[in-house]
């Protein structure tokens, strides 16, 4: 039977660890120096080597004779450890073995000492599987383990172990491993295999990867096998089923030029060619990164062919940063849609319909990519108004507004877009302190607020949040002082009553 390619040219050795230099480097001067703690963790995402580096490290503090901190794989220690049978290296699913009395067998054995080597080793892979006994139960094992013994936790999830286990362990965050290095790797196991593939091809097997080297290897074995002669660059995107960077370039064209059926025409050509809506938003939000960069000045950094790039350049001068960062979170936020939906491409449609449409909102809550606004200075800063640019034509009717129904959907969209300072205030604020005058939404607020409800930076924001009620325009403006007090007024409409007037905590204020 064939093996895989990730498992055959799984690392022996740190040397062979790609894209974690300060995670090997501290773990080789621990090893080398003698400074070992008692728990490691290791988490991140899928496939960055987080069990390759325990079981390297595992048979390093073993080896009797290490090389630059890694197991030489000669010594007697070395030979017995590498054994799937040897006692001292001991690897747990947690997965599958996340009851309490597995945990319960491991406190008892950890009593027992190595038979081969200076440690005992208990690697535990997704730790965070463990049921809340289990985790119980390891919590008095793992802060004093006995001195012949290290554990080696291991997740992908980090969040969900409890924070007694966290602070009993050293942690190291694996990261995801750049596109350079994982093409490096993709070509170097290519040439050992005797497999001829194309710059172009090996690029985008690392993309198709997403920062996993295992993943990568997998899309690499599977092109590998499927390939016959030299591996071009349009037999990976047929075998992946992934689209041409030129098809999902015209489809992001479409979305900018707000052209609606020929978005919906373009969806149905990839989606009938077997590429999956998740797989057709994955690639537009990189599409779409790679046009920030190169309007951001940074085009050195967009990895594709020169004349991909020419296309990019081309799409590029035709937008601009803030609606592509509208596009980013709009497929984001429809990205769970996709993956629990029973149409997920109707979904997908409908994000980038909504990005097309100015009457149409978008997830985030912000205004479609025409709702552009400019600023008009009112002789007060304090005041200043932020209105839509002209020549726009209202996307819903004015009339049908209330005052308090435009306020409630500002409170939400700002909540949606994080800014919870600023949701503070406009939560705070009465309702009866907004009306509509006829194009205007006017803010009215006490003097003392004004520097908050005023400021040019919240103003913008806040225009954002309105920009697509009809083109309502931001006004603020302060409260004109009242000539009593709301407690004056209530002592006035309860005169002649039989009544006081207390606070919450019925202390009397008047009579």
């Amino acid at each position: 039977m064939k093996t895989a390619l990730y498992r055959k040219y799984r690392p022996s050795t740190f040397d062979g660890v790609i894209g974690q230099d300060v995670i090997v480097s501290t773990l080789v001067h621990q090893i080398e120096r003698g400074t070992l703690s008692h728990a490691y963790l290791f988490t991140g995402s899928r496939g960055t080597g987080k069990t390759s580096c325990a079981k390297i490290f595992a048979r390093a503090v073993n080896c009797l004779h290490p090389v630059h901190g890694s197991p030489c794989g000669e010594c007697e220690a070395c030979k017995a450890l590498a054994s799937p049978s040897n006692l001292d290296i001991v690897e747990m699913d947690a997965a599958s073995n996340n009851g309490v009395d597995k945990i319960r067998e491991l406190r008892e054995n950890v009593d027992y000492m190595p038979s081969v080597g200076r440690y005992k080793v208990y690697i535990i892979d997704e730790v965070h599987m463990l049921s809340s006994g289990a985790f119980n139960a390891l919590l008095k094992t793992l802060e004093e383990p006995p001195a012949h013994v290290i554990f080696v936790l291991c997740t992908t999830e980090v969040h969900k172990l409890p924070a007694t286990i966290l602070s009993r362990c050293m942690r190291f965050d694996f990261r995801l491993v750049p596109s350079d290095k994982l093409e490096k790797l993709v070509a170097d196991i290519y040439a050992r295999e005797g497999v001829k593939a194309e710059d172009r091809a090996i690029a985008h097997i690392a993309r198709m990867g997403e920062g996993s080297v295992r993943d990568t290897l997998s899309v690499a074995d599977r092109c590998m096998n499927a390939a016959d002669g030299t591996l071009t660059y349009e037999q990976v995107l047929d075998i992946t089923g992934a689209g041409s960077t030129e098809e999902t370039a015209s489809l992001a064209e479409s979305v900018i030029n707000a052209d609606a059926p020929a978005v919906v025409r373009k969806t149905e050509e990839l989606a009938s060619r077997g590429k999956s809506p998740s797989q057709i938003g994955r690639e537009l939000t990189v599409l779409a990164r790679d046009l920030i960069l190169i309007i951001s000045g940074a085009e050195e950094d967009v990895t594709a062919s020169p004349e991909n790039k020419e296309r990019l350049k081309e799409l590029a001068a035709r937008t601009n940063v803030s609606f592509l960062v509208r596009f980013v979170r709009e497929l984001g936020a429809s990205e769970a849609e996709l993956r629990y939906s029973s149409s997920p491409r109707i979904v997908l449609e409908c994000a980038l319909l909504s990005l097309c449409a100015p009457s149409l909102p978008t997830h985030s809550g912000e205004p479609s990519p025409g709702r552009a606004a400019e600023t008009v200075p009112s002789g007060n800063k304090a005041t200043e108004e932020v209105r839509p640019a002209q020549g726009e034509e209202p996307a819903a009717r004015r009339e049908d507004m209330k005052a308090v129904g435009v306020l409630g959907h500002l409170r939400r969209a700002l909540r949606t877009r994080g800014e919870l300072r600023l949701f503070g205030e406009y939560a705070a604020l009465p309702d009866d302190c907004v009306r509509l005058e006829g194009g205007d939404f006017v803010v009215l607020v006490q003097k003392a607020s004004l520097a908050v409800f005023g400021d040019e930076n919240n103003m913008r924001v806040v225009q954002a949040c309105l920009g697509d009620l009809g083109g309502l325009r931001l006004v603020v403006r302060e409260l004109p002082p009242a000539s009593e007090s709301r407690l004056d007024m209530l002592v006035r409409c309860a005169a002649g009553l039989e009544t006081e007037i207390t606070d919450g905590k019925g202390r009397k204020l008047r009579r």
